[in-house]
């Protein structure tokens, strides 16, 4: 599948940048001990693992074996879920780790002086690939026509990562400036926990909005997408046959892959072969939108009108 082997692509193109950013942070962090950079490193690390662990998810979810007919689309959400956990842990962590330095310092005022210069090199660098990955995501994501949530999730951690690395920039700049007689002298030695507090507190939610679409997904919830909705109502009104009834629309999603079911009503005089016609044409119009796509259609004169665009 075309998408699919975009996607790959793609994860293995963030991999190899990602080890570099990672290996360049742990490496200064041995040196500096800032733990905001230690959270960017971490992060960037975690992305490295991930990334592999998703090429795989990506290569085997489509597959349809004995027992998932419909394919393993469920890993997708359940590998988000898994990481976006990881993530906020991480993010956890951090936070009170810098809060018991920080403590420490303004406890006793004792604590590691923040080397800015070496820090400073360490975030242009960052900051540079990680604009390079975020294109090269955003490029992979695109050419799946959006369709890639695992494209998605990385390109938005990856732009978590940049923010992280250009607030790290911005406090070694501001260290520069600040001398040991200054009244703000203390964030020569501090500096870090603002700044990890501030950047966790910016970005926590995006990991928590992707843990609870995830849920939604492995429990068979109905896509939450107002955008989503309104493009597989459109296509399925705009081709409903004369002498049927489409009253209800229900769509499901699961990573890349989409399941819409379609009950039917026949009218009074209705025609089997306009409804075949129908399924073929709506099939087709969805699969060239969400690529991985599959639909059923179950004649149903019980069911409730249940509007997808509601």
């Amino acid at each position: 599948m075309k998408v699919k082997n975009t996607e790959q692509r793609t994860l293995t193109i963030g991999i190899i940048i990602n080890l570099l950013m990672s290996i360049t942070g742990l490496a200064i962090f041995s040196v500096t001990h800032l733990q905001a950079l230690f959270l960017d490193a971490s992060f960037v690390l975690i992305e490295v693992i991930s990334g592999i662990i998703a090429i795989t998810i990506s290569k085997v979810s489509q597959n349809k074996i004995r027992g998932f007919p419909k394919g393993l689309f469920n890993l997708e959400p359940i590998y988000i879920f898994l990481k976006s956990i990881l993530v906020i842990t991480l993010m956890g962590l951090t936070t009170w780790n810098v809060s018991l330095r920080a403590y420490h310092y303004f406890a006793t005022g004792e604590g590691t002086r923040i080397s800015a210069v070496p820090v400073l090199a360490y975030s242009i660098a960052m900051v540079i690939l990680g604009f390079c990955l975020l294109k090269v995501y955003r490029h992979g994501n695109a050419n799946t026509n959006g369709t890639s949530e695992l494209l998605s999730v990385e390109s938005k951690n990856s732009f978590i990562d940049v923010a992280l690395s250009a607030g790290i920039g911005v406090v070694a700049i501001g260290l520069m400036f600040i001398s040991a007689r200054s009244p703000l002298s203390f964030l020569l030695y501090t500096g870090d926990f603002f700044i990890t507090v501030t950047l966790v507190i910016l970005f926590i939610n995006q990991p928590i909005g992707y843990m609870k679409q995830a849920i939604r997904e492995i429990l068979d919830g109905t896509i939450s997408s107002n955008a989503i909705q309104h493009q597989i109502k459109k296509i399925v009104t705009d081709n409903i046959p004369d002498g049927w009834k489409f009253n209800n629309i229900l769509a499901f999603k699961k990573g890349m892959h989409l399941q819409v079911d379609i009950y039917c009503v026949p009218k009074e005089s209705f025609s089997v072969f306009g409804l075949y016609k129908s399924i073929r044409t709506i099939k087709e119009r969805l699969i060239s939108i969400f690529k991985l796509v599959d639909v059923n259609f179950v004649i149903d004169d019980q069911s409730r009108s249940i509007d997808v665009g509601k």
